[in-house]
C-alpha cells in the first residue's frame, strides 16, 4: 500500500505557517532556553494531533562545550608556538619538553572530543535540560519495519556565515590539526638534535609554526560566531516538513501496510546532538524489536542541491543502503540528489549509526547552505515552496519504498 508521493498544497502552506508560528513565539531557541521550550511546546501540540502516541523525554545537555574546548585548545596552541620560538632562540630543553607534552595532550583531547564524540569534557560548561519529542503512527497490519524521521527544534535566528560559510569551522579545525602536528614534529626533532641555539633550520621551522597562529586566533574568535539572520533559520524547515508529512497521512486516514512511522524532534542547536545520542542509547534495545532505520533531516534551503550524508568527517559511517533507498526514491521523482561526506562533527545521523542503527541524513549540500538564504531575510515567504514540496514528496516516496 503506497501513498501519493507529493505534498498537498495546504500542507506546503502548513510548513510555512508552523515555522512562522515558532519564529514569532520563540525568538531565541538556544539549547535549554525558554525559547527552545516554547518551540517544543508548539511542536508537541502538533504531534498530538496527528500521531497515535506521543512522548516527551528530558535529557541533560552542556551547550557550547565543544566550542569552548576548541577555543581553549587553540589558545594553548598559540602559546606553545611562541614558547617554541623562544626555545629555539635560547636552546632550552625544558621549554621544548613542555611544548612537546602540551602538543600531544592537545591532539589527544581534540581527537577524543571531535573525532570520537567524547562527552567526558562537557562539564566545562553548565548543564541545562532539554527534551526529545516523539510521535508514532502505527501500521495498518503487522508491523515489519519502522522508519524514524528526525529533525531538531531549530537554532537561534542566525547563521554561521564567516569566510567560507558553513565550511569555515571545518577549515579552521583542520588547520589547527596540521599546525599542531608540525609543532609536535618540530619540537621532537629539536630535542633529538640536542636543542641547538639559534640554528637556521629550527628558526625556519619556528617561523612555519608562527604562520599557523592567525588560524588559531580566527578559531578563537570566529568559530561559532554567528551572523544574524533576522527572520529565518534553515533548520526550522525540516521540523515543519516532518509534521506536514504526518499531518497528510492523518488527514487522509492513511496508514502503511507494514511500516510504523515515527517522528522524532530533538533539541535545538547543541542539544540536538546530545538529544539524538540520548534517544538512540535509551531506545537501542526497544527499537531492535523490528528493523528500524533513522533518517534525520539537516538544513534545507533548496531542492536543486539535495544530498544524502552517510559518512562524516571523523570517518563514522552511516548506512549506504538507506542512502540508496532515498536515492532510488529521488530518481523516481526526478529529483537531483548526490552523496556527500559531511563536515567534521556535523552529521545528524552519527548518534544513531554509532548505536548500530541504519541511518543517513538528508539535506542541502553543504556547499550551498549559506549561499541560498540571505542573512538579511526576514520573511518565511522567501523559502522555496518547491523545495518544501520536493522534500515532502521525497520523504513520502522513501516511506513507500520501505513499505514495499
Amino acid at each position: 500500500m503506497t501513498a501519493s508521493p507529493y505534498l498537498e498544497t495546504k500542507n506546503i502552506q502548513y510548513v510555512i505557517d508552523t515555522a512562522e508560528l515558532v519564529l514569532n513565539s520563540s525568538k531565541d531557541r538556544r539549547a535549554g532556553s525558554v525559547g527552545e521550550e516554547q518551540a517544543q511546546h508548539i511542536f508537541m501540540n502538533e504531534l498530538k494531533k496527528f500521531c497515535d502516541e506521543t512522548h516527551e523525554e528530558q535529557f541533560r545537555t552542556h551547550p557550547g562545550a565543544g566550542t569552548l574546548a576548541e577555543k581553549v585548545l587553540c589558545a594553548l596552541l598559540t602559546l606553545c608556538v611562541f614558547l617554541f620560538y623562544s626555545a629555539v632562540n635560547t636552546g632550552s630543553v625544558f621549554t621544548a619538553s613542555i611544548i612537546l607534552l602540551t602538543s600531544l595532550v592537545i591532539f589527544c583531547i581534540f581527537s577524543y572530543k571531535f573525532i570520537f564524540d567524547g562527552t567526558k569534557l562537557d562539564f566545562i560548561t553548565p548543564a541545562k535540560m532539554s527534551k526529545n519529542l516523539s510521535g508514532v503512527r502505527y501500521s495498518r497490519g503487522e508491523t515489519l519495519n519502522r522508519v524514524v524521521l528526525v529533525a531538531r527544534s531549530d537554532a537561534p535566528q542566525s547563521m554561521r556565515a564567516h569566510l567560507n560559510g558553513s565550511k569555515s569551522p571545518f577549515i579552521l579545525s583542520v588547520c589547527s590539526l596540521i599546525g599542531n602536528t608540525i609543532l609536535f614534529c618540530s619540537g621532537l626533532l629539536f630535542l633529538f638534535s640536542g636543542a641547538p641555539q639559534k640554528t637556521g633550520f629550527f628558526t625556519f621551522l619556528s617561523i612555519i609554526c608562527l604562520g599557523f597562529v592567525p588560524f588559531y586566533i580566527m578559531s578563537i574568535f570566529l568559530i561559532n560566531n554567528h551572523k544574524v539572520a533576522s527572520g529565518i533559520s534553515s533548520s526550522i524547515i525540516p521540523s515543519s516538513i516532518l509534521l506536514s508529512v504526518i499531518k497528510q497521512l492523518h488527514d487522509n486516514s492513511f496508514r502503511y501496510e507494514k511500516t510504523e512511522i515515527c517522528c522524532l524532534i530533538v533539541g535545538s542547536e547543541y542539544s540536538s546532538r546530545a538529544g539524538a545520542y540520548n534517544f538512540a542509547k535509551k531506545h537501542k534495545r526497544l527499537y531492535k524489536d523490528i528493523p528500524t532505520v533513522f533518517i534525520p533531516l539537516e538544513e534545507i534551503t533548496t531542492s536543486r542541491k539535495l544530498s544524502v550524508f552517510f559518512k562524516d568527517g571523523s570517518g563514522t559511517k552511516g548506512s549506504s543502503e538507506v542512502a540508496s533507498v532515498i536515492g532510488e526514491a529521488a530518481e523516481n521523482l526526478n529529483i537531483n540528489i548526490q552523496k556527500e561526506t559531511s563536515l567534521l562533527g556535523s552529521s545528524s545521523y552519527t548518534p544513531f549509526a554509532k548505536n548500530d542503527f541504519p541511518a543517513c541524513s538528508l539535506g542541502t549540500s553543504k556547499k550551498h547552505i549559506s549561499k541560498t538564504i540571505s542573512a538579511n531575510s526576514d520573511k518565511l515567504q522567501n523559502v522555496s515552496r518547491k523545495a518544501i514540496a520536493d522534500v515532502g514528496g521525497l520523504i513520502i516516496e522513501t516511506l513507500n519504498y520501505y513499505d514495499g
